[in-house]
């Protein structure tokens, strides 16, 4: 089993924009398209955005799934790769002979699993009927499936029943506990597809209508700065890619953060909402940094040391500069300071 791959949080998309009122932003609102969630504008702007025209349940289909996405698959991943940073041969598992035996970690509480269970079903019957509802059931499958093994191992290694059974539960345990991680980590991969496929889609159609509409204000600002950071993000989190093609992603990046910068400087909002802009403008300037560093590693193939090596595990490598896990921990940090506004 190939260590797992650390998928990007999604951001609410949800595709509405709207704004009650210029220097009001709410949770209570209906959430934005794509990478966004509703966007205050400034105070002194006149009429409110105008709803889009959400094709059936679209908005709240893709808003169900995203949200349980980034409950519950972040977490899974990290338990599979704290699993897997101390077992040297996953194919083999343990051998009883670890130096350090770190365990996994719990996935989380049944009530949350259940709650998304609950609302994939609610969600699949929603129109329109996608390939995502598949790809919705085969995740939920997976990690049903998964979720027992992981509170067996869990509470095996936390009370270090391995001491007293010469590693034999956990031996027995291993190729039940490793297929069910690939299996997840399969759907995983294909259900974060679908819902970028859809989130692709949907922005596309948002992105013109309200540049159309209302013109380059904070809420068209915010969509497309998001959008450009998730083609960065996608890019910027593998291993290695063309260094020319980063660095034109990274400039439209800087170009449309800039303007969203200097719309929010002009037309300040107040309250809540300022607190709110003010938290996401670091988040955004935080990762317009990693992901410079990142993309001058390796345009300049600068190798890491020694010590960089040692930290480039999960939980220290977002530590590394220039690499992918500090790359993708700046844009989760603004994927949530979006999604908070």
């Amino acid at each position: 089993m190939t260590s797992p791959v650390r998928h990007p949080a999604l951001a609410l998309l949800l595709g509405l924009f709207l704004a009650a009122q210029l220097g009001a932003c709410s949770r209570d609102e209906p959430p934005a398209a794509e990478n966004s969630v509703p966007a205050a504008a400034a105070q002194e702007a006149a009429a409110p955005a105008k709803p889009a025209e959400a094709p059936g349940g679209l908005d709240q289909k893709l808003g169900i799934y995203i949200d349980c996405y980034n409950d519950l698959d972040g977490r899974v991943h990290d338990s599979i790769r704290r699993y897997s940073s101390w077992i040297k041969d996953m194919q083999a598992g343990p051998t009883g002979k670890e130096a350090v035996v770190y365990g996994l970690y719990e996935i989380g509480p049944e009530q949350k699993l259940g709650n998304c269970r609950t609302q994939f079903g609610q969600a699949a019957g929603m129109s329109p009927a996608l390939a995502l509802d598949g790809a919705g059931k085969a995740y939920m499958e997976a990690l049903d499936q998964l979720q027992p093994l992981v509170i067996e191992a869990h509470r095996y290694y936390d009370r270090e029943n391995y001491k007293d059974d010469q590693f034999a539960q956990g031996k027995a345990l291993h190729p039940r506990l490793k297929a069910a991680m690939e299996s997840f980590m399969a759907a995983s991969g294909k259900f974060s597809d679908a819902i970028e496929l859809e989130n692709d889609k949907r922005l596309e159609a948002q992105m013109q209508r309200l540049e159309k509409e209302e013109g380059r204000q904070l809420p068209y600002l915010h969509m497309a700065t998001m959008h450009e950071a998730k083609l960065l993000i996608r890019m910027l989190g593998e291993e290695s890619f063309p260094a020319d093609q980063a660095a034109t992603r990274l400039a439209a990046y800087e170009k449309i953060t800039d303007e969203l910068l200097a719309q929010l400087k002009a037309q300040p909002a107040e309250g809540m909402s300022a607190h709110n802009w003010s938290f996401f403008s670091q988040a955004s300037e935080d990762f317009r940094k990693a992901a410079k560093e990142r993309v001058r590693r390796v345009r300049d193939q600068v190798p890491y040391s020694t010590g960089e090596q040692m930290m480039l595990k999960p939980g220290s490598d977002w530590m590394v500069e220039g690499s992918p896990g500090k790359a993708l921990k700046t844009y989760n940090t603004l994927v949530e300071r979006s999604n908070n506004l």
